[in-house]
């Protein structure tokens, strides 16, 4: 009898027997193996838990639709602060933004935020990062310790410790990034504290600390709305302002030189002269090198015209020396000088520019040092010959003046201030418009006010004559336009004689 075939039973599939558990297993051979992964994997998962709940960050995580969750134990470690930013708009749909870009880049993004909270601002630095699964994690630090002592340090380094304005490293590291750079209504604007030299020597250095100190003060609340406001020396203040017309900066200084006055009609202890000096750059590829020696050279000769300032004993030497070689009476160069000024404000000239006007109405004749008393004081007609000679009194000026730091700026002005209107002047012949204005303006009030006041050749003429003799050289000595204009001003000028 043939014993048929019988197949052997197969054996159950069971969870037991595929993960290897049990004498049935499919696996039986791989369990120890896998017990082994499973103990790494435990050991894993502890070791990510505690480093969590060790990260003093916040940790959100992120789908890529957006939806934002706290992730792990994140709620529990600092609770307040994961709702304020979590309850933050503004703040959240700034994260959706960066949670987009890594979406689409797949690469790590930082972004830098800030939060009031506690009526402090705190910033945060939130890293962006997606996983294979398309998960983004979002790790928050709070940054605040960090930025706040960042911030500190680069204020030891950018400011001034006693008036907390930028310093000179500053004001020239910006002036060296704006050089060759274009730019448009760039200015820059150099101010000098007068006397403080002075102030130390008598009255102490806390003394000149505190007219530092208020000077600073008194320059801060005036420019820093409009531009960078830097200390760059003991006594010297820089201020750098982009788009802006010089309009605008003729009337901020006036309103400067204003509040200085109101200062020193408001205490007794200091008081405050200030000289200033600026440079305007209109458009274009700007050299800053050239408008800080433009802004310093007018500065100085603003500073020449303050009482308060060492450089002002110059002038009055020099003044002495003119009025004694050129017999000009005492007060000649200053009633000169508010004639031409107030003409210069009708004119709307620029501070600089009527500046220059006033050193020019008390050294224009500087010259006349070089040229011999016997024809100076000659009392009748000069010979051709002496002539020639009493006009080398202009280029004679013109050199003096080259060779003085202060005087520098007007010496072209002085070899041009005996030019006439038709051309018939000297040395250069200019014509009309060729003469500079400030030349223009003096030889008005010089002519005006040599009529009117006595010479030793001759009395002085009333000062309806003089108007009137004004108005005749109109159009030949004189430029017509400031005739007419002289004209309207001159009975408020006599007033305040």
């Amino acid at each position: 009898m043939t014993e048929s075939y019988k197949s052997k039973p197969k054996k159950a599939v069971t969870r037991e027997s595929i993960i290897g558990l049990g004498e049935d297993s499919f696996k039986k051979n791989y369990y120890s193996e896998l017990q082994n992964k499973l103990v790494d994997l435990e050991h894993s998962n502890g070791r990510t838990k505690a480093l969590i709940a060790t990260i003093p960050d916040i940790l959100l995580i992120s789908d890529v639709s957006g939806n934002i969750a706290p992730f792990g134990d994140t709620f529990k470690n600092d609770n307040s602060l994961v709702f304020k930013i979590t309850a933050n708009q503004t703040l959240i749909n700034d994260l959706h933004s960066v949670i987009s870009q890594v979406v689409e880049t797949r690469c790590l993004i930082t972004h830098h935020f800030k939060m009031i909270d506690d009526e402090k601002i705190h910033y945060f630095e939130a890293r962006v990062h997606i996983s294979e699964f398309d998960e983004v994690l979002i790790i928050i630090r709070d940054m605040t310790e960090q930025t706040l002592l960042e911030t500190q340090l680069r204020n030891f380094a950018d400011k001034d410790s006693l008036t907390d304005l930028y310093n000179r490293r500053f004001f020239e590291s910006f002036l060296q990034d704006l050089n060759h750079q274009h730019a448009e209504n760039l200015t820059l604007i150099l101010m000098d504290i007068d006397g403080l030299k002075l102030v130390n020597d008598t009255l102490g250095h806390l003394a000149g600390d505190q007219v530092i100190a208020a000077t600073s003060q008194l320059i801060k609340e005036n420019f820093q709305a409009l531009g960078t406001v830097s200390r760059v020396g003991g006594d010297e203040f820089g201020v750098i302002i982009l788009n802006q017309h010089p309009a605008t900066i003729e009337l901020m200084l006036e309103r400067l030189s204003t509040a200085v006055k109101v200062f020193n009609t408001s205490t007794d202890t200091i008081s405050i002269s200030l000289s200033f000096g600026y440079s305007h750059h209109k458009n274009g590829v700007a050299n800053t090198d050239w408008l800080f020696q433009e802004a310093d050279n007018n500065m100085y000769q603003n500073k020449l015209l303050k009482e308060s300032s060492t450089r002002n004993n110059l002038v009055k030497t020099l003044m002495k020396a003119l009025e004694v070689k050129d017999y000009i009476t005492e007060g000649h160069a200053n009633r000169m000088g508010n004639l031409a000024t107030m003409i210069g404000q009708c004119l709307h000239l620029t501070q600089n520019r009527i500046d220059r006007l006033q050193l020019l109405s008390k050294f224009h004749d500087i010259g006349k040092v070089g040229i011999p008393d016997s024809i100076l004081k000659k009392p009748t007609r000069l010979t051709l010959e002496e002539w020639n000679v009493m006009k080398t009194h202009c280029s004679i000026g013109e050199r003096i003046a080259n060779e003085s730091s202060e005087l520098k700026e007007i010496s072209h002005l002085i070899l041009k201030h005996q030019e006439r209107w038709d051309g018939s002047g000297y040395p250069l012949g200019l014509v009309g418009k060729e003469i500079p204005i400030e030349c223009r303006i003096l030889s008005i009030v010089d002519a005006f006010d040599a009529m009117t006041n006595n010479r030793p050749y001759r009395e002085a003429l009333s000062i309806s004559m003089a108007v009137q003799e004004i108005i005749e050289g109109s159009g030949t000595q004189f430029d017509p336009e400031l005739v007419d204009l002289f004209k309207q001003i001159i009975p408020e000028y006599v007033n305040e004689l």
